[in-house]
């Protein structure tokens, strides 16, 4: 059985959906650390290197966008996948900010495939 080496934060503020998207990606291996705002987040991507960033647009403290460009501009390499229930042309994403999108609810077999697909996702054996 194959099992991904990615470190991935959460920056999800609503509980249920953090928790879910946790268990459901430690169960395939990832290694995940989940945060509850963008604050928090940044803080996170100061202390730790993280492959993959699954981000909320709507946070309490700050526009997940926002978040979106610190992590990019602190941390080119890192995959960011925004999560959230508008649409994608809703928004005003500048190209290269983001490697993935998913809209909510999350289906969590769709969220797999999406994080299985980012370049840079690494499995081992």
């Amino acid at each position: 059985m194959t099992k991904p080496a990615s470190n991935i934060l959460i920056v999800e503020d609503e509980k249920l959906l953090n928790w879910s998207m946790v268990k459901s990606l430690s169960k395939l291996g990832f290694e995940v650390h989940p945060v509850f705002n963008g604050v928090e987040a940044m803080h996170q991507v100061q202390q730790a290197r993280f492959d993959i960033v699954l981000l909320d647009y709507q946070l309490p403290d700050l526009d997940g966008l926002e978040v979106a460009r610190r992590i990019r501009q602190a941390h080119p390499g890192v995959a960011i996948v925004l999560v959230t229930a508008f649409q994608l042309s809703e928004l005003d994403v500048t190209p290269g900010l983001i490697d993935a999108y998913l809209n909510k609810p999350v289906d969590l077999g769709e969220l797999h495939r999406a994080l299985l697909d980012l370049p840079g996702v690494e499995v081992r054996a």
